[in-house]
């Protein structure tokens, strides 16, 4: 009989314009995975601004319906792409923590670039689904960033491309 292969959950932090979507539509590709990118839905169904006032209730709900989804692709055997931002190590024990709870395997994939390389490639990008975010906006999200340890419970592949 054939082994069955445990399910993962893909999980990004790292600055804007770093590569965390680059890579999620990489692994998209190569694995037997589905993403799910909370910008496109976000942008799609309610055209906000990530600083709108009405973008934090809406992509919590968003987010939650597209977990619904995600359970779904896991219970099937392939590995789900969570393409957004986990900033904190409490977002990042909320989404270890649903992971563990469907059986699936936690990953997240820490970018380690500089900041203004970030706010060089955030400037050049020309996506239609994501966010524009300017050189100060980047720099104030740098101060709110916290790096994920090795204590959160979920193993870390470092990206520094």
């Amino acid at each position: 009989m054939a082994s069955v292969r445990t399910p993962m959950v893909h999980l990004f932090a790292g600055l804007n314009g770093v590569g965390k979507t680059t890579l999620a539509r990489k692994l998209e590709r190569e694995l037997p995975a589905v993403r799910f990118s909370l910008d496109e839905w976000m942008l799609r169904l309610h055209q906000l601004a990530y600083d709108d006032p009405r973008y934090g209730p809406l992509a919590e709900r968003c987010q939650e319906f597209i977990w619904d989804l995600a359970r779904q692709v896991l219970n099937c055997g392939s590995d789900v792409v969570l393409d957004w931002n986990q900033w904190s190590r409490g977002r990042r024990a909320v989404w270890r923590d649903r992971a563990l709870s469907v059986d699936a395997v936690p990953i997240l994939h820490h970018f380690t670039i500089p900041v203004e390389v970030a706010i060089a490639r955030a400037a050049a990008r020309h996506d239609a689904d994501s966010h524009r975010l300017t050189g100060d906006a980047i720099r104030h999200l740098t101060s709110l960033f916290e790096p994920p340890h090795v204590d959160e419970g979920i193993a870390i592949e470092v990206v520094s491309t």
